[in-house]
């Protein structure tokens, strides 16, 4: 019988042999993260790298599957990163495939969603890393979620159902940074409303700014 790796377990991992759980990416939110690894210096990528590992699902025939971090592990893939860290939250390699599939849909660990926020079959998952679409709406959300529109919070993929929420109320294309940073600015304000509010970590109006009377 095959060992299997314990939860909690660290590895080292080829980026060219991980499948992802999702079919999106936002790939501004991607090149903001290409942006901060690049800017660290050398001797510290090993431990930032570290701090950010993937988190990844052993399944049939030890195929790795990314349940957490798409958008890591895709920039460091476009940086030319071979391998990556990567920590297992479960080793499901005994199962077959269908009982693999109804567990990870059944624990909120896959979401085959498409650009346009439609589901999707299973087997429109990508193959590979590289193969994940872009989504500009969740690059609107991860925007606005780090401009303090909301709080992360530990529930099943807040992310999707923000940018769901952005992709019904504001209307794209959000192909330039001007139409990307108009719909940035209408996002915090949609975040803030009551339209959200039913929304995983909303936080309420902002708070009324003080006005200062002139002397």
């Amino acid at each position: 019988m095959a060992v299997r790796l314990r939860k909690g377990a660290c590895l080292r991992v080829p980026v060219d042999h991980l499948r992802p759980t999702q079919i999106t990416v936002g790939a501004y939110h991607v090149s903001q993260k290409i942006h901060v690894t690049r800017r660290l210096p050398r001797e510290r990528l090993g431990a930032f790298l570290d701090r950010h590992r993937i988190h990844i699902v052993i399944g049939p025939e030890h195929t790795m599957f990314v349940v957490d971090h798409h958008h890591w592990v895709r920039a460091w893939h476009e940086m030319g990163i071979a391998t990556v860290p990567a920590i297992v939250r479960e080793d499901l390699n005994h199962l077959s495939w269908r009982a693999f599939w109804l567990h990870m849909v059944r624990n909120h660990l896959v979401h085959p969603y498409d650009e346009h926020g439609k589901r999707q079959p299973l087997k429109a998952l990508p193959a590979d890393i590289h193969g994940m679409r872009d989504d500009p709406y969740r690059s609107l959300e991860a925007f606005v979620q780090l401009a303090g529109g909301y709080r992360k919070v530990k529930t099943a993929y807040p992310d999707f159902r923000w940018a769901d929420f952005f992709r019904r109320e504001i209307d794209g294309p959000l192909d330039s940074h001007h139409a990307f940073a108009v719909a940035l600015a209408r996002g915090v304000r949609l975040a803030h409303s009551p339209k959200a509010r039913k929304l995983p970590g909303y936080i309420g109006p902002c708070p009324a700014r003080v006005r200062h009377k002139p002397r």
